[in-house]
C-alpha cells in the first residue's frame, strides 16, 4: 500500500532495545544519503547526524510525561535540526531521505528503559512511526508556506494571522484522517479560514480577501505543500481552490453584531446551520 493509504507501513529493520543504536544506525543512514548529498563528505555527514540526533534528547524531561509525548517531542527535536542544518537539499523535500531508523535508534540510546518496558515492539515502533511520519510533513510544510505568504499579504500582525491559520487548518486536516487528497484540500482550507475568522473577529476578508486567499492556496498547492504520501499517486488538486475559499469564507464570516453578543463557537455553529 501506499505509504499514508490503506495499510500502516512498518519498517522492516527497526532494532532491539539497547544502547549504541545510533553507532550502528548512522553508518546506514550515511551510505543511503552518498548518492543524494553532494555538500557534505561522509565524515562530515555522519558527525552532523550524530549531533542531531543526541542533541534532540538532551533538553527532554522525562519525569510525568507519557511515553508517546516524549516520542513526538524527540521526533520534533530531532527533524528541526535536520531541517535547520539541510533545510537546503531538494532530495531532503522530494521525500528521497528516511531518517525513520535513526529517530527509533535515538529513542532506543537515550530513553530511561522503564519507558520501554511492557510496551510490545509494534506498538512502539507504530508510536515512533506516526511521530515520524508527522513531524517530517510538518517541518517540510513550514519553509514552504514562509516562502508563500509575503508573496500574497503584507504586514507582520497580518502575515501571522494568515501564517497561524493556515499551519494549524493543515494540521487540522492531517488530524481527520482523511486519505482523499480533495476532500484534503477542502478540509485544510475551511479549517484555516474558520481560524481567520477566529483571529478577525468574524470578518476573515478584513485580514485577507478572497481573491488573495485562492491565490495563496493555488500557490501552496503548486509548490508541494500538501503530504508527499497524498501527491505520489495524484495530482495537486488546484481547480478546487476557488470554490472551497468561497464556501468557507461565506460559511466562517459572522455578522458583527453576531460577533459581539457571544463566544465564537456557538455563532459559527449557528451560522452554519443556514
Amino acid at each position: 500500500a501506499v505509504e499514508g493509504q490503506g495499510a500502516p507501513r512498518r519498517p522492516a529493520k527497526m532494532g532491539s532495545w539497547g544502547e549504541g543504536m545510533l553507532q550502528t544506525a548512522i553508518p546506514e543512514a550515511v551510505a543511503a544519503l552518498a548518492d543524494l548529498e553532494k555538500e557534505w563528505d561522509t565524515d562530515k555527514l555522519s558527525k552532523k547526524l550524530k549531533e542531531y540526533f543526541n542533541k534532540a534528547a538532551k533538553h527532554l524531561t522525562f519525569r510525568g510525561k507519557s511515553l508517546l509525548d516524549l516520542i513526538n517531542e524527540y521526533a520534533d527535536n530531532a527533524m528541526g535540526s535536520i531541517f535547520a542544518g539541510l533545510g537546503d537539499r531538494e532530495w531532503l523535500y522530494t521525500g528521497q531521505a528516511d531518517f525513520l531508523l535513526l529517530v527509533d535508534a535515538g529513542i532506543k540510546d537515550h530513553f530511561p528503559g522503564h519507558l520501554l518496558r511492557g510496551v510490545a515492539q509494534l506498538d512502539f515502533e507504530q508510536m515512533v512511526l506516526a511521530a515520524y511520519d508527522r513531524s517530517f510533513d510538518e517541518q517540510r510544510f513550514c519553509p514552504i508556506l514562509s516562502e508563500a505568504v509575503p508573496a500574497i499579504v503584507s504586514g507582520p500582525k497580518i502575515k501571522k494571522k494568515v501564517w497561524n491559520s493556515i499551519d494549524q487548518g493543515r494540521k487540522d486536516a492531517v488530524m481527520s484522517g482523511t486519505t482523499d487528497i480533495e476532500e484534503f484540500t477542502s478540509t485544510w482550507i475551511n479549517t484555516s479560514i474558520a481560524h481567520l475568522s477566529e483571529a478577525s473577529q468574524g470578518s476573515p476578508e478584513a485580514t485577507m480577501s478572497v481573491e488573495l486567499a485562492v491565490k495563496l492556496f493555488q500557490s501552496l498547492l503548486e509548490g508541494g505543500a500538501l503530504p508527499l504520501t497524498m501527491t505520489q499517486e495524484a495530482v495537486a488538486p488546484v481547480h478546487i481552490v476557488e470554490e472551497a475559499v468561497t464556501n468557507a469564507y461565506a460559511e466562517h464570516t459572522v455578522a458583527e453584531e453576531a460577533w459581539e453578543a457571544g463566544p465564537p463557537s456557538k455563532k459559527q455553529k449557528a451560522f452554519s446551520a443556514w
